[in-house]
């Protein structure tokens, strides 16, 4: 999904010099940095940077440095800026773009690879000398060169002498900010500093060493939605004055001197949130209880992410390779947001504050619309824990709300992009194993969004009445998916009356056959196509972030039906060549592999007999369009979707039917990769041979010549891929070995 601006959140696009982060493998051995497995070849650290370039809004990874746990609620982290006078945020989605200049503050909330700005809320600026005439527009020039970052863990210094040094817990973090000497330490508290702008903000102190902000942000790719935030921040000295101003505060702090009369020059801010009220940020401090050291902190945090990374464990490749791969995993895992506090409560879609069940959290920046086709499965292989969670968090926003969402913050669906996706992603969860929800309540809740309008099918009476959603392409072939994955979940709840009725529905994606084109059109109310002036690669009347030449291989549960409609065998195969001559070309006639629609069609082959040419086409897009650094994500990483689509290609598979177990089956990049799930058992992928293709394949010592495996509950203990340079071998090419197909 890719932002689109909106009012009140100005873009700023500067030509300036490629300036990056220090990546974090340049801090091996430093304080609280995972030490590496001495039995297995090298494991580098994710690097941060990766995703943080490019050009905004379509070729940015927009993601984020900031300090983070695993699903954690508080990413802490610098917001950049080009606008070196007027504080204006940066023009990417995060907040942070590898190529800004400036620094506005540090603020606890951030979602890394939004599409759209959003979070950025209460950014505190280390100031030195007289205060700022306008804190709110306030900035300090980074110096680039000082980056450094790694999981959990960030340090810059600033152009005015301040080295910030920032270590994130679950639901707080610390800051410590170390002023030149001599320096009076000042801290900018913008409480309306946030990225898409704050629409109402208080601040209140308590005490001398106590700052309690409550900030009203939204407007989430231009809805209507808004949400609160409680950010509670602690000092570890006095505040010896205080200005106000409408939109925050700015503290002069005491420099007290220590038992030897030194002036201490450290000035270190605990800093909480909660999305409930002031009293949940003050019950998450303490809680979480940070401490005042970093370095502490930080190794915490260190050794939360090498448990978490350690799931996927990989040797072989290049560095650069297991480097991308172990950035992708970070990514993947970051992912959806805690959104309750410490004690469970959370605040509802009714408006009300609510209490989850002791043991599970509630979360929010579910992106489903990008999760379900690759984010969704990982995670419910990984941690179906969270996945099971996550599930029952979109159950209860429909219990509070009234419908499942597809892009949730906060309390609020904000309703962006097309399609019942939260039906896919529930789903792809229960498929991959995390089955830990109220499956009965969910088919409930989801046979009713295909049945009855509600906002969460927009078009649903229409399409109801005509089998299409007339002139919106996109959303008919979405509604498709979503029927069949209700269908599925329905079987699995034992309705099988609601699965027929939905099965025979996912077929409507062929009222948008059009005969004389043989693609997928939007078709008018009056069953008309377009006429004969439209072309199918120009973007994007009736297709939302794609065109019809993209689209019209978007049919992943009747891929075998599609693709006899598309023309012969020969054709089929020429136009997909065509397709992929060129990888992420944008919207328009190639494929566009740095976007949701298109990530699926270089396993179109596969239904073909044709699985090398698969390879092929995945073997060029893992070389060409990832590497770790800023430009090292083809587009948004939407909240870890595109980074889980790269940890599958890597790994040889790739979900391919959504509500399904259906996994591709290819070569994998590297010789050897152990995944280890929570709870579950763990799965070996070997390669044998560097070959271009694959020879063989043994799943748990039994030949195996499908092009495809199921990875549900019950998944294989080792895989083995024999590989050869053979041009067109023999393995999976006949018509028994492709996937499935569900022709409704």
């Amino acid at each position: 999904m890719r932002w689109r601006r909106t009012a009140g959140t100005a873009a700023l696009l500067v030509a300036l010099p490629a300036l990056s982060l220090v990546p974090p493998a340049s801090c091996a051995g430093a304080v609280g940095q995972p030490q590496p497995d001495l039995t297995q070849p090298e494991l580098p650290q994710p690097d941060l940077t990766t995703g943080t370039g490019g050009a905004p809004p379509w070729s940015s990874g927009a993601t984020t440095p900031a300090a983070a746990r695993p699903f954690g609620m508080v990413q802490l982290g610098p917001d950049t800026t080009a606008d070196a006078t007027g504080g204006t945020p940066s023009a990417t989605a995060s907040g942070y773009a590898a190529t800004d200049t400036h620094v506005r503050g540090f603020s606890p909330t951030h979602l890394s690879g939004a599409g759209c700005p959003a979070f950025g809320d209460v950014p505190v600026l280390p100031w030195t000398g007289r205060a700022p005439a306008d804190p709110s527009a306030a900035t300090v020039a980074l110096d680039r060169a000082s980056e450094r970052s790694a999981p959990g863990w960030y340090r810059v210094r600033l152009a005015n002498g301040v080295t910030a040094s920032l270590a994130a817990d679950d639901r707080s973090g610390l800051a410590a900010y170390r002023f030149p000497r001599g320096a009076a330490p000042r801290l900018v508290v913008k409480a309306d500093g946030s990225l898409a702008g704050t629409s109402a903000a208080r601040v209140r102190l308590v005490g001398r060493r106590e700052v309690v902000v409550r900030a009203t942000s939204g407007g989430f790719c231009g809805t209507p939605t808004t949400y609160d935030v409680h950010v509670r921040l602690r000092l570890d000295r006095p505040i010896a004055s205080v200005r106000r101003w409408p939109g925050g505060v700015v503290l002069r702090l005491d420099r007290p001197t220590d038992g030897r009369g030194r002036r201490g020059r450290t000035v270190r801010t605990q800093v909480a949130v909660s999305f409930a009220d002031a009293a949940g940020a003050r019950g998450n401090l303490v809680a979480d209880a940070p401490g005042w050291s970093v370095e502490r902190l930080r190794a915490e945090a260190a050794r939360a992410w090498d448990a978490e990374l350690g799931r996927v464990a990989a040797t072989g490749g290049t560095t650069a390779q297991r480097t991308t791969l172990r950035t992708a995993l970070y990514h993947v895992l970051l992912h959806p947001t805690t959104v309750s506090d410490a004690d469970g409560r959370y605040p509802g879609f009714d408006g009300r504050v609510h209490r989850v069940a002791a043991g599970h959290r509630r979360y929010t920046a579910a992106t489903a619309w990008d999760a379900y086709r690759t984010h969704t499965p990982l995670l419910a292989w990984l941690r179906p824990d969270v996945a099971s969670d996550l599930v029952t968090s979109l159950l209860a926003a429909a219990r509070e709300g009234g419908w499942m969402p597809r892009w949730p913050l906060v309390a609020q669906d904000t309703l962006v992009m097309s399609g019942d996706s939260a039906a896919p992603l529930a789903a792809a969860a229960h498929a991959y194993g995390a089955r830990e929800f109220d499956l009965p309540g969910v088919v409930d809740a989801l046979v009713r969004q295909a049945t009855v309008p509600t906002p969460a099918r927009p078009g649903l009476a229409a399409q109801l009445e005509r089998g299409w959603v007339p002139g919106d392409a996109s959303t008919t072939l979405e509604h498709a998916v979503d029927d069949f994955a209700v269908a599925r979940l329905a079987t699995a709840a034992g309705r099988g009356r609601d699965a027929a009725g939905l099965l025979a529905r996912s077929g409507w994606w062929r009222h948008l056959l059009d005969p004389a084109r043989r693609v997928l059109a939007p078709r008018a109310a009056d069953g008309s196509f377009p006429g004969s002036g439209w072309d199918p690669s120009s973007c994007c009347t009736g297709f939302q972030e794609g065109t019809a030449t993209q689209y019209t291989w978007f049919v992943p549960h009747d891929m075998a039906g599609l693709l006899a409609a598309l023309g012969t065998r020969s054709e089929v195969l020429a136009r997909l060549d065509d397709l992929h001559a060129e990888l992420d070309a944008g919207a328009g006639r190639h494929a566009w592999l740095g976007n949701q629609p298109s990530l699926l069609t270089p396993w179109a082959h596969l239904w073909l007999g044709e699985p090398a040419r698969t390879q092929d086409v995945v073997a060029r897009a893992l070389e060409q369009l990832w590497r770790p650094g800023p430009t090292g994500l083809p587009g948004n990483d939407d909240l870890g979707g595109l980074s889980a689509w790269y940890v599958w290609a890597a790994l040889g598979l790739q979900p391919l039917v959504p509500g399904t177990d259906v996994t591709a089956l290819g070569r994998p990049l590297f010789d050897e990769v152990v995944v280890r799930p929570l709870g579950g058992t763990a799965t070996r992928l070997v390669r044998r041979g560097d070959g271009r293709h694959v020879a063989a394949v043994t799943v748990d010592g039994r030949a195996h010549t499908s092009t495809w495996l199921g990875l549900g509950p019950g998944r294989p203990r080792t895989v083995v891929v024999d590989t050869t340079d053979a041009d067109r071998p023999a393995w999976g090419t006949r018509p028994e070995d492709v996937p499935p197909s569900y022709g409704g």
